[in-house]
């Protein structure tokens, strides 16, 4: 009796082991069996007891690990609840030109799989001649539990009860500020953000009732925001999407492109791939990184078929290193010539679009047959290929009055630097006149969205000592441009840090040649 309640506290302290078996569970069971003849070491599946292992028992697996030189711990700050947040450098520690990458997760803390995949890579990494080899050429920073709040509790959101991969430009949450200040101080050249989907969504496919949940084991989410330089883009299907799939395959599990789903006048709607820099996909691409982020099967499954979704998210993450080390000359190249164009402003500014609509077979789990059923043709919006609605010329820079502090702290937990005029100066700016002010409730982010149209008018105008700039000549001028044009939906006037009001000029002025 006392062994059985022990097991069940730890179990709830570590994030809760579900009591009722989740929807479908034989189902999941039949299909989607557990990798036979792989020895798992990670804290959670080299347990004897089925539950999760607690953050001692995780600190301790890391503690263990860190006395191998090639990996150094430290933290990126505390949370808003007095846990430190771990990162790890895995490096041999010779000196080159090596390719820095970044793998994170955990940003939902109600999918484990994605970090026990990520201490399995580590355990493969410190273990094995084939994981040292990849050392030779690289530079790995893991953040296992980007948000180790909700990691403790099993829940999606933060100890504040924000969803930090909806808070990478407004950064309501301290923990957002102490991820992003993390990444844009390691500066990496590929990063990929691991989670978890929630697999049992009811789906109709053949008749008027759901017949029909997700299929695949992993799906990929590439970023299509236009303000992230093509090379990126292109660079995220060839060098890493493309790779990830065939390791997939090699092993027997299904894979495609991420989407959600909707209904329109009563037919099914998928929106495929990434499109806001309030995710990381896009977030992290905004920096010049090779940017996307995996979805393993899972949210809701508990323990259920976490050996075979730890083993999938593995199987990715090495096949990313594994490419990484083969075109490791050629990302240096794609990420500077990135750079470049940024810092040369040299693409225009996409303030507003929308994804493509085209028609594409996709592929569900018959809950009746326990086989795939493909939905031909598909409605699908595919982010990868937007179409433009508003463009604007890249401006030389940006003016923000000096009462736009709460902005100018934004910009630069995104990398940018920010001067402030030291004496009255002239520019010729556009400005901004609000025509048009809608304000709805966002409950689960915490605000009232504003989405705003305007009237823009040049003028030459004096601006006055403490005023802040923003030159666009610099590398991370990206995230500059995607959260100062104020119509952009995900921008500093939609979640409010710069506020507008009809019939105003904005505090945001574009500095023309």
């Amino acid at each position: 009796m006392k062994k059985t309640f022990l097991t069940a506290l730890l179990s709830f302290l570590a994030g809760g082991l579900a009591l009722a078996q989740p929807p479908h569970a034989d189902l999941q069971r039949k299909v989607y069996p557990d990798p036979a003849g792989v020895t798992f070491r990670t804290p959670t599946l080299a347990l004897a007891e089925a539950r999760f292992a607690t953050l001692e028992e995780i600190n301790a697996w890391l503690a263990a690990r860190a006395e191998d030189p090639r990996m150094q711990q430290t933290t990126i700050g505390t949370t808003t609840k007095g846990r430190a947040v771990p990162m790890y450098r895995l490096s041999n520690g010779k000196k080159g030109r090596k390719v820095k990458v970044w793998l994170q997760g955990a940003i939902h803390g109600n999918e484990p799989a994605a970090t026990e995949a990520l201490f399995q890579l580590t355990d493969y990494i410190l273990g094995s001649e084939e994981g040292a080899r990849l050392l030779e050429r690289m530079d790995v920073y893991i953040l296992p539990m980007a948000n180790l709040d909700g990691y403790l509790a099993n829940k999606r959101v933060s100890g504040d009860g924000f969803d930090l991969n909806r808070d990478q430009t407004k950064f309501a949450d301290p923990q957002s500020v102490l991820i992003k200040q993390a990444f844009m101080q390691v500066n990496p050249d590929v990063a990929v953000d691991f989670h978890e989907f929630q697999p049992n969504r009811p789906v109709k496919v053949r008749s008027d009732k759901p017949d029909a949940i997700l299929y695949h084991d992993a799906l990929f989410l590439p970023t299509g925001h236009p303000n992230v330089p093509q090379p990126l883009r292109d660079a995220t299907i060839r060098l890493f999407e493309e790779p990830c799939g065939a390791a997939l395959d090699a092993i027997g599990y299904s894979h495609f492109e991420y989407f959600t789903m909707s209904e329109t006048l009563g037919e099914l709607t998928l929106a495929l791939n990434a499109r806001s820099p309030q995710s990381s996909s896009t977030s992290y691409a905004l920096s010049g990184a090779i940017s996307f982020f995996v979805e393993l099967r899972g949210i809701g499954l508990g323990r259920l078929s976490l050996a075979r979704r730890t083993w999938c998210g593995f199987t990715v993450a090495r096949a990313v290193l594994e490419s990484t080390y083969a075109h490791h000359k050629e990302i240096r190249r794609i990420v500077r010539e990135a750079e470049r164009q940024t810092v040369r402003r040299q693409n225009p500014v996409t303030v507003l679009f929308h994804s493509k609509e085209k028609r594409l077979p996709v592929t569900f789990l018959d809950i009746n047959e326990a086989a795939p059923v493909v939905l031909e043709n598909a409605r699908v919006l595919d982010a990868r290929e937007p179409q433009a609605d508003l463009v604007r010329e890249r401006p030389k820079a940006y003016l923000l009055d000096a009462s736009q502090t709460r902005a100018v702290a934004n910009l630069r937990t995104l990398g940018l630097k920010v001067e402030q005029l030291k004496a009255p100066k002239k520019f010729n700016v556009e400005c901004y006149r609000v025509t048009e002010r809608t304000e709805a409730e966002k409950a689960w982010e915490k605000i009232h969205r504003v989405t705003v149209r305007t009237e823009v008018t040049a003028a030459r105008r004096e601006f006055p000592a403490g005023t802040w700039l923003v030159r666009l000549d610099q590398e991370n001028a990206n995230y500059a441009v995607s959260v100062l044009e104020p119509e952009s939906e995900n921008g500093f006037v939609s979640f409010r840090v710069t506020e507008a009001q009809e019939g105003e000029t904005l505090p945001i002025y574009r500095v023309c040649k």
